[in-house]
C-alpha cells in the first residue's frame, strides 16, 4: 500500500507543479507515441508493447505515462504503468526536424504488485508532427525486494503528436 502512496504523491506534485505553468507560451500540450522494448531480467528474456500520453509542462519538462504489456520466456505476461518525468533539450536540424536527448526519473506499478522506481534516458529524431526515438530505462527492483533482480530495457519508440491546451 506504501507504494501506491508514494505514486499518488508523485502524480500530486506533478499535477500542482504543472498548475503553476504559465499558458502564455501554450503549454501545457500533449503527445503520444507507441512502441516496443525488450530486455533481459531474473526471469529470462522479454518483450513489452508500450502506449504513452506525455504531458508537456515547457519545451523541456514532460511527465510520461506509459501503459505496457510485458511478454516474458519464462512466466506469465503483466501489464503495468510507467511514470515519470523527463528533462530533455531539442536541437534544431532545420527545415522541422530536430534531435532531443532526454533523461528522468519514474516509478513503474504492475499486475504482478512488483512496483519499482526506474532512471531513463534516451534520443528522439522530429521530422515535422513526427517523430522516432531510441530509450533504454534501468528498473531498480531491488531497492523494493532485495531478492529481486534490477532490469534493463530497450526501446525503439514512434510517435505523432496531438497538440492542445487546457
Amino acid at each position: 500500500m506504501n507504494s501506491i502512496r508514494r505514486v499518488t504523491l508523485c502524480v500530486g506534485v506533478v499535477l500542482l507543479v504543472g498548475s503553476a505553468v504559465s499558458f502564455a507560451e501554450s503549454y501545457p500540450s500533449f503527445s503520444y507515441d507507441v512502441g516496443v522494448g525488450s530486455g533481459l531480467s531474473t526471469h529470462g528474456n522479454f518483450a513489452e508493447i508500450q502506449a504513452a500520453l506525455n504531458t508537456h509542462f515547457r519545451a523541456w519538462l514532460t511527465w510520461r505515462n506509459s501503459a505496457f504489456y510485458r511478454i516474458e520466456s519464462e512466466r506469465d505476461d503483466y501489464f503495468g504503468l510507467d511514470t515519470s518525468i523527463l528533462a530533455a533539450h531539442r536541437f534544431a536540424l532545420g527545415d522541422g526536424m530536430s534531435l532531443e536527448p532526454k533523461a528522468g526519473v519514474g516509478y513503474r506499478v504492475t499486475s504482478r504488485m512488483e512496483h519499482a522506481p526506474f532512471g531513463e534516458g534516451g534520443v528522439t529524431f522530429r521530422a515535422s508532427a513526427f517523430s522516432v526515438g531510441v530509450s533504454a530505462k534501468y528498473i531498480l527492483y531491488n531497492l523494493i525486494e532485495p531478492s529481486y533482480g534490477n532490469e534493463f530495457i530497450y526501446s525503439i519508440n514512434a510517435s505523432g503528436r496531438l497538440r492542445g491546451t487546457f
